[in-house]
Parts: structure tokens; sequence; C-alpha cells
């Protein structure tokens, strides 16, 4: 029955069928209630759905049937006032608001700003800058005195003082003043978009003018220019150290990198498998150190620009690299090229729509237009007269308070409403900063003016564009259909009472046929098959998945930092697969307590219990001292380890088929006749058998025979309510086509269908 509904509002709905209806036509093909359809419109339509292969030449008139049953329940959705519900009224606003967004801004000035940031982001500016800073809020005093620095230090480039060795002396900025100014290579959306335009206007060598920012005056330097490089995508070994950690420390964290560097040289063992043994970042081993995003260069520090996109090969790995994190070595794992503008456009839309210096442009743009379309006129006269009086005390009844202000499409607003608005803004200004900022009574008139300016637009979208009067429409009937839908025949037909009721009634039509409970394998040669029913003995079965060991502090039971994180991990996949179980096993160091192998193990259980994981989906196994991990790091023997097992034999059947697609084919369950042709093959009796047939070859356990039989409530419940539905519906429409006649001009219907 939901299929049916899904099928109706794709074909109606989603192709826009219901957005071209008339209701009060002279000349109509149909007549539904008081609802008439005319010829013109519903050949548009017809006409549209058939070129998009919606309808075939076979199903013509159960298209006709099926949109009669569509509007006939439309209208009584609007007889039982659904419109009018708060709930109805709720849904329609918020999707009305969420559809007027796109055309609530300039889109030729967002294509513009996008089309500059691609075209920019095809090279990276190596850059050096000069600070100026300003305070939080500042003053005039303060703006004057930092412009006034700022141009001394202009004039000194001018003369031709070395724009680093000045940096170094004057620049306010921390962290790149000792480095002469050095910010590194950028790329687009990196900086505030007043410096990228300074900086992608300058050639190599070149220096800026004074450019304002609100965190102060720049000078910027174009030290060099290079084509982007593209991304690439990486795995690492970490070997953690702090920069300030005492010097043993860092000598142990570099004996451990070069002996993880020598172990990558023997080639011995995969990148993944020695990171899953050595690295000590939580986060990725598990992942054989996969990073799990694209860098770009001007992301990197520029000593791993070099180094990381100086990989020339997939595969190939870097000496180790002393960074902020510790020793690191690196694997590229995949490298791309700029992409084109078709691929990197919405990606950009999305960056552009979310700068607020590149929003504030569109948005300055689109109510610049939008001013003129709705026809807003400032009077200037009692515009000085706000702004003049704004700061004095007043009782409330002065009659200058009722001077019009602004107008928009001939409805004024008046000098009272704008204090009002300033009012209420001041307010969410202090509670939002804890502070009043400077803002001008200038500036909150604009905000004023533009606010009821947008709102005027929203309300005229249906007028202004068709497209989006038709969209709101196929919402209004979409979201109908599905209520009353909902209402008459889906909330009825979960009623249990109801349930039992028509169950009773209509026993017969719910039998369930002669069955066969069986296992069905079959494999491409005897070894494959041998091999897997070895492991598909009896549930839950083994899997070859493999998870890192959670490692506990010598002589500990308590989950580490490092172990909780990989839990959390093993908690997001089992919760991912209902069907997977989980082997945990215990083990303690020789000279550990005897019973902390139990503890680890209590620990491990108790933290997925809590997240939701059934005791039945783990199984304990001690393992104690018996299977040490490392025989010189006492430490590695202080672990719980996991292995996987799975209630699905399709996870073993992956197994296999990773290596050799179908060379295993696994079924369990009921089988009907007519369901399998090798079981329909074979004599139903109980037992096993084996016998290779068309070159595969075949086990089949047969468990047990059901004969034919009548189907419990319960086995019957979802075939009750599907058949329920269509009864429901069945009557429903009955009722319906007695209250709203129909009436169909056959012949235009024939000329039209033809």
């Amino acid at each position: 029955m939901r299929l049916k509904i899904r099928f109706l509002i794709l074909l109606f709905f989603g192709v826009g069928l219901l957005s071209n209806f008339s209701w009060a036509q002279s000349d109509f093909v149909l007549q539904i209630g008081n609802k008439k359809i005319s010829s013109s419109l519903f050949e548009k339509d017809y006409r549209r759905l058939l070129e998009s292969d919606s309808i075939k030449s076979g199903n013509k008139q159960k298209f006709l049937s099926d949109y009669i049953d569509y509007q006939i329940k439309i209208l009584a959705a609007e007889e039982a006032k659904i419109p009018s519900s708060p709930g109805f009224q709720d849904e329609y606003q918020s999707f009305r608001k969420e559809l007027a967004s796109p055309y609530l801004i300039d889109n030729d000035q967002l294509e513009t700003l996008v089309r500059e940031a691609y075209q920019r982001s095809k090279f990276e500016k190596q850059v050096a800058q000069i600070l100026v800073k300003l305070p939080i809020n500042p003053s005039a005093a303060d703006t004057l005195l930092a412009f006034q620095k700022m141009d001394n230090i202009r004039k000194k480039l001018v003369s031709g003082e070395d724009f680093q060795a000045l940096a170094t002396k004057v620049s306010e900025d921390e962290m790149s003043a000792a480095r002469g100014g050095l910010l590194g290579y950028v790329s687009i959306l990196q900086t505030k978009y007043p410096l990228e335009n300074a900086i992608y206007s300058l050639e190599k060598g070149q220096y800026s003018g004074i450019i304002r920012t609100e965190t102060g005056y720049h000078i910027i330097k174009v030290l060099d220019i290079r084509p982007n490089q593209g991304k690439i995508r990486l795995a690492h070994i970490l070997i953690s150290v702090p920069v300030t950690a005492p010097t043993n420390l860092q000598v142990e964290a570099k004996n451990k990198i070069d002996q993880v560097q020598k172990y990558l040289a023997k080639g011995e063992d995969t990148f993944e498998t020695i990171c899953r043994n050595f690295s000590e970042d939580p986060y990725s081993k598990g992942r054989g150190g996969e990073l799990r995003r694209w860098y770009s260069s001007s992301e990197l520090s520029e000593e791993l620009q070099d180094k990381l996109f100086g990989i020339q090969r997939l595969g190939d790995y870097t000496e180790p690299i002393r960074t902020n994190l510790g020793w690191q070595i690196f694997k590229l794992l995949d490298k791309k090229p700029i992409l084109s503008y078709e691929e990197m456009a919405e990606y950009l839309r999305q960056k552009v729509l979310t700068d607020s210096e590149r929003s504030a442009i569109i948005k300055a743009s689109f109510m610049k237009r939008v001013r003129q379309e709705n026809k807003v006129l400032l009077n200037e006269a009692n515009k000085k007269v706000a702004i003049e009086r704004f700061a004095q005390d007043r009782v409330g009844d002065e009659a200058y308070l009722n001077f019009p202000l602004f107008s928009i499409d001939q409805k004024s607003f008046t000098i009272k409403e704008f204090y009002a608005f300033i009012v209420d803004q001041q307010r969410k200004k202090i509670k939002a900063l804890g502070y009043l900022p400077t803002i001008s009574e200038e500036f909150w008139l604009e905000q004023f003016i533009d606010l009821f300016t947008l709102q005027a637009e929203e309300q005229h979208l249906e007028v202004k564009y068709p497209a989006f009067k038709d969209q709101m429409k196929e919402f209004y009937e979409g979201s109908l259909f599905s209520k009353i839908t909902e209402r008459e025949i889906f909330e009825p037909s979960l009623d249990s009472v109801r349930q039992q009721k028509y169950f009773m009634s209509n026993e017969l039509k719910f039998t369930l046929p002669t069955r066969l409970e069986a296992k069905l394998v079959s494999a491409d040669n005897p070894k494959t098959l041998s091999d897997a029913l070895e492991l598909l003995k009896s549930a839950p079965y083994p899997m070859n998945k493999r998870f890192p060991d959670l490692l506990f502090q010598f002589g500990q039971s308590q989950l580490t930092e490092a172990s909780t994180k990989l839990l959390q991990e093993l908690f997001i996949l089992m919760a991912k697969n209902r069907e997977y179980v989980i082997e945990i096993s215990g083990h303690h160091d020789s000279s550990e307590l005897d019973s902390l192998a139990q503890g680890r193990i209590n620990r491990v259980a108790s933290y997925l219990n809590k997240k939701g994981i059934a005791n039945t989906r783990i199984i304990e196994k001690l393992e104690g001292n018996l299977k040490s991990a490392s025989k010189t790091d006492k430490t590695k023997n202080s672990r719980v380890s996991i292995k996987f097992y799975s209630q699905s034999m399709e996870d073993v059947v992956k197994r296999f088929n990773a290596i050799k697609p179908l060379s295993l084919i696994a079924e369990e369950g009921f089988f009907k006749r007519g369901e399998n042709a090798i079981l329909d093959s074979i004599p139903w009796e109980v037992g096993k058998k084996n016998f290779e047939k068309a070159g595969r070859y075949y086990f089949v356990d047969v468990k047990n025979i059901e004969k034919e039989r009548l189907k419990s409530f319960s086995e019957a419940r979802s075939s009750i309510i599907r058949n329920l539905q269509a009864d429901l519906e069945q009557k429903w429409l009955l009722n319906l086509k007695q209250s709203f006649p129909i009436i169909r001009q056959e012949d235009e219907l024939t000329k039209i269908m033809q």
C-alpha cells in the first residue's frame, strides 16, 4: 500500500503534474465534485508524462484511474479542514521558508564570486604581511592612531626599506613577525576576502596598499607564485612525543621511529601491519594509518608541503619527519590534480555563501535590486529628523515619532517603529556580546529597511516566480494526500483489534504452503566447498576481520584513553553490524597478578554493555599468560584481544568472494516450491546431500519439511496489514466517489490520450 502511495506521489507530485490545476474552468475534461480540470492543462501534463516514459501505451487507463483517485483524496483532505490545522500550517511554512532561500539571493553575483574563486584556486601564493592591530570595538581615535602608524610603515617601504626587516621590527602579528612576516603559501578562502583580493591582484615581489580588516591594518607582499598542486590522501605512522618533552623521551621516540623505518625497509611486513603494531595514533592505526581526508599543499606547513607533495609514486613513503605531534612517516595513498569547474562549483558555492564578507556582497547586491523592485522610497527630511533626535530624551507621544520614514510599495514605516527596532537590536547585542558595540543610526536604518523589504519580497514570491508557486502547490497537495491517506488507511490498519477481526474473517487467505527448512551451500570447486563447510558448521561463524589489541597499563585493569577510543570504534562497528558477535580474550604478563586478565575482560564487556551491546553478542575467553604478545616488552602482554564472528552466513561468503567473486554461495531458511531451482531438482527429504551440477559443487542439509498449514496471526500480520489497507482504501474510495461525483468528457479524454 505504501509503495502505491509513493508511486502516485512520484507520478503526479514529482513531475509537476499538480502545478497546473485549474479550479474554475468552463472548458474542462474532468470534473471531480466542484473541481474542474481543463482540456488544455490536462493535455499539457499528460504529454509531459508520456514523454518522460511515466505512461506506457498499455497503462493509460490505469493512469487516468489513479489520477482521479489522487484528486478525490485531496478534495477529501480539504473537506476535512486539514489545511487549516496548526500542524499542517507549521509544516507548510517551514517548507516555504526553505524553498524561498534560493530565490532570496543574487544568483548572478554568487556565480561571479564562485568563478572568481575557481580561477584564483589555480594558483597558490607565498605571502608575508605587516600587521597593526585594532582593539575589539575600536573607537575613532583607536582607528586613526592605528592607520597613522601603518601609513608611516608604508612610507618606509616606499622609501626602500626591506619588507622582511621591517616586518620583524614593527609587525604586531606575533606568529609571523619573527619570520619576517612570512605566512606561507595561501589559496582561496583561507584569509579575509579583502586580503585575498589584494593577494591575487599582486605579482611576485609586489606589495599592497593598506588593507583594513576587523583585525587591523595590513600590508601584504607576494614572495612566490606556483600552480595549485592538487590534493593528496595519506596514511601515517606516528610516534608521539611533545616538542617540550624531556631529552630521554625525545631520544626514545627517535629510536622507535628509526626502528619502524628499518622494518619498512626490510619489506617483510606491509606499511599497514607495521602501523597497527607501532603507531601511537589511536584514531588511524586500526585502519593501517589511513587519514580520512584530502590535503591541499596550503593546508600543510611549508616543510611538509615539499616533502609530502614530493612523493612521486602511490605507495611510497617518506623518511621520518619531526612535527609538532612527534615523529611521523607518511605514505602516499592517492593523488589528484585540481578539479574542473563543474566538479568544484557546488563546493565553492557553499563556501562562498558561508564566507561572511562574500555573502555580504551577495546580500548587498540582492537588496539593491529588490529595493527597486519593491519601490522602496526613503523620506530624506524625516531620515535627518530620526537620526538627529534618536539620542534625545522623549516621552513617547512626540509628533515627529509618527512621521513616515520610508515606504515599501506605498506601505509606510514610522520613526517610532524605527526607534523600537534599534532598541530591540541593541538588547540582543548586549545579550550576545556582553557589551553594546558602537553602531551608527545610519547602519541601523539600513538594517531596518532591509528587514521589511525582505519580508515584502518573500510575500510576493508566488507572484514573481511561477516556478516557486508551482512548487508550493505541489507540496500543498502532496502533503494533503499523505496526511489524509495516513488518517483513513494507515492508522486504522494498525489497530490490533481490527487486524484480529480481519484475520478471523479471512483465515483461508493466510496459508503457508509446504516448505523446506534447509541450508544450501555451493562452490566453484570441492576445496572451497570443504573449507566453507568447516567454517559454517554452526553459528556464530568465524570472520577474517582484525581489530587492534586494547592495551592496558602494566599492573592495571582500568581502560586507558587510547583503549577507550578504540572501544568507541568497536561499539560503532557492532552497532552498524547487528549480526556481529565478538570474542574478547583477556591476557596478562607472567609477572602480573592472574586476576588482571579477567578484570580487563570485565572492563571491556561492561563498557560495551553500557553502550547497548547485549551480553549474547559477547564471548568471554580467559587466556591469562598463555599467549604472550612479546617476550621483551611486557606492556604489550597487558591486553585484551578481539576476534569477530557473525550470526550471518553472508559474512563468511564475503570472505571467500573477496578473492574470487561467486566462488561461494550460501543460503539457509525456509524455501517454497519454485523459489530455488537447485532445491526443486532434488527429492524433498530430511538429510544431508553432496552433489555436483553444471560445474558447481553443492551441499544441502535438509533439516525439516513443514507441511501446508494456516498461518498464525503473528506470522500473517504483515500480510493482514497489507490486505486490510487495500480493503480500507477500496471502501473509502467508493464512499468518496458517492460524495464527489465524477464527470468525464470521454471523447476529449480519448482524443488527448490516443
